[in-house]
């Protein structure tokens, strides 16, 4: 399955899954690349989302959230569109919006592929969080597809899988960042410094700062075992 973004398209190969784009409260994309990257494809808020949301312009299917950090005027504006879905939760709860949104993203598309922005920037607890919160809706029968602004990107690769990104915009660094405990029979191409059946270790990462081969415009990774995030990053500016 093949996902096009401003600038990459995402070959996720043993993947057939609708991507629902999921809106955080994170560092906000561009308003142009969000309005790219929702264009024909479902779009849920989450909470302070809603903000990002309509400063693109872009009106989402559902807006979910206990609405203690998204602004009013952005709340409001989603409620006045009859179209737009509401599920709101309390403040105090045990979960958190992502996770609560991942829960309905289940029942609502099972099989879906999640594919989240807004989930970069600001506290790193919140970041990690964001991560593996993605990684535990697998069992909940969501694809966990990544994490994807128009700085920075982490795709997820699972045991026996295969990925492959072609890039229209070159990033300044390609990373490979082992996920569980021990990666094993990791090939990646396409790179400077390429890889064939190697082992990476979560206690030892040294798959940083790759990039691309002279004259290459794609990577392929695949993976025999364990979970692989291929992190991208286009502005280090900011982040």
């Amino acid at each position: 399955m093949k996902i096009e973004f401003p600038q990459c398209k995402v070959d996720f190969l043993q993947m057939q899954a609708e991507p629902v784009v999921l809106v955080a409260g994170g560092r906000a994309p561009s308003t142009g690349w969000l309005g790219k990257t929702a264009c024909r494809r479902p779009v849920w808020a989450i909470d302070r989302g809603v903000d990002i949301c309509r400063e693109a312009g872009v009106v989402p299917a559902i807006l979910i959230g206990d609405a203690d950090s998204g602004s009013a005027i952005a709340w409001q504006w989603a409620e006045a569109e009859k179209n737009v879905v509401k599920v709101k939760h309390p403040v105090d709860k045990d979960a958190t919006d992502l996770q609560l949104a991942l829960q309905e993203l289940s029942i609502r598309h099972p099989g879906a592929m999640a594919l989240l922005t807004g989930g970069w920037g600001g506290r790193f607890d919140h970041a990690f969080s964001n991560i593996f919160s993605l990684l535990e809706a697998e069992i909940l029968g969501v694809c966990p597809g990544g994490l994807i602004d128009d700085a920075e990107a982490l795709f997820f690769v699972f045991t026996g899988q295969n990925l492959t990104i072609e890039f229209s915009d070159e990033p300044k660094a390609i990373s490979l960042l082992p996920l569980t405990p021990v990666c094993s029979k990791i090939c990646f191409g396409g790179v400077h410094w390429p890889l064939a059946d190697a082992v990476l270790k979560m206690k030892s990462p040294a798959g940083i700062s790759n990039r691309l081969a002279k004259e290459s415009t794609k990577v392929e990774v695949s993976i025999g075992q364990g979970i692989l995030g291929v992190y991208c990053c286009w502005n280090e500016s900011g982040l």
